[in-house]
């Protein structure tokens, strides 16, 4: 009877190759300690603490034996169907749950943050109402605010420079009563006005102090700008800082008109830079030099002017000019 021939592995040949690098040994080194460290760190899979990695590898179901000894048809599959019938089965480890929980918790308090910070920029609450007791003592608080700063300071105890609050000489009770039964007496002169009325309270203008040089007629008004003063959200409307432009440079030029009236015949703005709300700016106005002062007169003023911060950042230039009409007579304005 013959038997099958058998070949063994030593037996079978071998092709070699003519280079001579492809037969180097590959020199691994050993991991340093710190790459060990920030590895196990920075890894994602579950640990073994208490197994050995080769020890981990043995264990797993289904793996192929790197043995060339022959496994009975047995053997395998009852260890395929205890592969397949009972898996093994990895408890998730404790630390990366409690990991997972503060990075939700980290980014629900991010979110919930900016989320609430978005809502009131957008949509801020409601601002007091004038002569309310919320409005006056936020007035209160903004005045104690402007009193601190240096710059009011410094022009209250400087001689050459007279004080006094915006629109203080205007009356604040009723003109004229009323003349025939049933008619609404005269409006307040201080209430007619849209600086000192719409205007006024913690959300306008809540702070204006009017300083002048009596020698170089210049004025300067350090002034507070509300969040009801907002076009933009935070910034200051344009039109609300022509409106204050226009009083401040009309102030410097009445004051200087033997009238003590006059009105705004040219007014030219431009905006450098974003005025922002709930802040104090300083408003400066003086007569023009050079050859724009030569048409000035008793009845004729040009003055130009700006809105700076504190720390002397121009926001707006104007530059405008006010006359007296003539023909028509108009009530000298004091007090503004």
């Amino acid at each position: 009877m013959l038997r099958p021939r058998t070949q063994t592995l030593s037996s079978l040949p071998v092709w070699r190759s003519a280079h001579p690098r492809l037969y180097m040994p590959t020199i691994r080194r050993a991991p340093s300690p710190c790459a060990i460290i920030i590895s196990r760190l920075l890894t994602t899979s579950p640990r073994r603490f208490n197994e050995p990695p080769n020890a981990a590898q043995s264990k797993q179901p289904g793996q192929i034996p790197t043995s060339t000894a022959a496994i009975p048809r047995e053997q395998a599959v009852a260890s395929d169907g205890q592969a397949t019938t009972n898996p093994q089965q990895q408890p998730k480890p404790p630390g990366r749950r409690r990991r997972g929980l503060l990075y939700a918790a980290f980014f629900l308090l991010i979110g919930t943050t900016l989320g609430s910070l978005f809502r009131i920029t957008i949509a801020p609450p409601d601002l007091p109402e004038p002569g309310t007791p919320e409005d006056e003592h936020l007035l209160a608080v903004i005045r104690r605010k402007a009193a601190a700063l240096p710059l009011v300071q410094r022009l209250e105890a400087d001689p050459e420079w007279t004080s006094w609050d915006a629109y203080s000489g205007f009356e604040d009770s009723e003109t004229s009563p009323a003349s025939d039964a049933g008619v609404a007496p005269r409006r307040r002169r201080r209430e007619a006005r849209l600086t000192s009325d719409a205007l006024a309270g913690s959300r306008g203008l809540a702070y204006q102090r009017v300083f002048r040089n009596d020698t170089t007629g210049e004025c300067l008004s350090v002034v507070y700008f509300g969040s009801g003063t907002a076009g933009w959200p935070g910034i200051v409307h344009g039109g609300c800082l022509a409106t204050v432009l226009d009083e401040s440079l009309g102030r410097c030029a009445i004051l200087r008109f033997p009238s003590r009236t006059g009105v705004t015949a040219t007014l030219e703005l431009t905006y450098k830079a974003p005025t922002r709300t709930e802040a104090f700016y300083v408003v400066r106005a003086r007569p023009t030099s050079g050859e724009a002062a030569s048409g000035n007169s008793d009845r004729k003023a040009w003055v130009e002017g700006s809105v700076e911060t504190l720390d002397g950042q121009t926001c707006v230039l104007a530059r405008a000019l006010f006359v007296v009409p003539k023909g028509i007579k108009l009530a000298p304005l004091t007090g503004m």
